[in-house]
């Protein structure tokens, strides 16, 4: 088993900002449903309630602060800038698809 590091400084910036992005991603999923759009995540459910995507994206981050934190120092920067990508990409659909942009 890999051993958890502390995050760098730059990391944690990183991590920072994968979580805000989440807090986006959230909101605009909570907002798209209450305009009737059908949720496309397969674990929330077509149309999910506030609550369960506040757990859902919550048990996530959770799930991916631990992985960071346990990744070789080779693959962390990496991880978070693709994390960090996909889920701005998540948000600019959302907003799209809500007419927020």
């Amino acid at each position: 088993m890999a051993k958890a590091e502390p995050l760098t400084q730059d990391q944690r910036t990183k991590q920072n900002i994968f979580h805000g992005l989440t807090v986006a991603d959230a909101v605009t999923t909570i907002v798209g449903v209450g305009k009737g759009l059908v949720e496309s995540n397969g674990i929330l459910g077509v149309a999910p309630e506030p609550i369960t995507v506040v757990t859902f994206f919550v048990a996530r981050n959770i799930l991916h602060e631990m992985t960071t934190k346990n990744l070789s120092e080779k693959y962390k920067d990496n991880w978070l800038i693709g994390s960090i990508v996909l889920q701005a990409g998540a948000v600019v659909n959302n907003l799209l698809l809500i007419g927020g942009l």
